[in-house]
């Protein structure tokens, strides 16, 4: 079977209000050599990320990966989670969670809602950086984001340490 590679970049949606983390997210892209395959699209709270998102829909853009917050201002990380999943046209949208919550509470109700991944930020940056390599074989290997693929290969960086 023929596999056509893909030209344009993927679409990464990162939806934090932390400017320090977006700036740490932008760094450890930049160090999984990531940056070329992506354009990144950044909001700064859950009311920015709707606008995005219905924006993106109106121009018939869509990400390739939504990676969401839970807690932030104006609307939370589970609304905009729950706007992603029960809109038909961005419902297959892979969505991870990235957050600093560790109560298995938020993990179940994220995944109850519909999330693909649920991942607690990386205390340390090279985890972070393990993270976006992970995203980067997933694109090199099966040409596209496959969240299954990119957590086999996030737990497979971390036990190489």
């Amino acid at each position: 079977m023929l596999t056509v590679q893909r030209t344009a970049p993927y679409n990464l949606f990162l939806i934090e209000d932390n400017p320090a983390e977006v700036r740490l997210i932008q760094e450890a892209i930049k160090e999984a050599e990531l940056s070329e395959m992506i354009e990144l699209t950044f909001a700064y709270d859950g009311e920015e990320a709707c606008e995005t998102l219905d924006t993106f829909k109106i121009i018939g853009k869509k990400f390739d990966l939504v990676l969401l917050d839970l807690n932030m201002p104006k609307v939370s990380g589970r609304e905009v989670l729950e706007k992603i999943k029960t809109d038909p046209e961005l419902e297959s949208t892979p969505v991870i969670i990235v957050t600093n919550s560790d109560y298995k509470k938020d993990m179940i109700e994220c995944y109850q809602t519909g999330a693909d991944g649920y991942l607690q930020k990386p205390a340390d940056f090279k985890k972070l950086v393990d993270f976006f390599i992970s995203v980067k074989r997933s694109i090199e290997v099966r040409n596209k984001l496959s969240i299954f693929f990119i957590e086999k290969v996030y737990d497979e960086l971390a036990l190489a340490v």
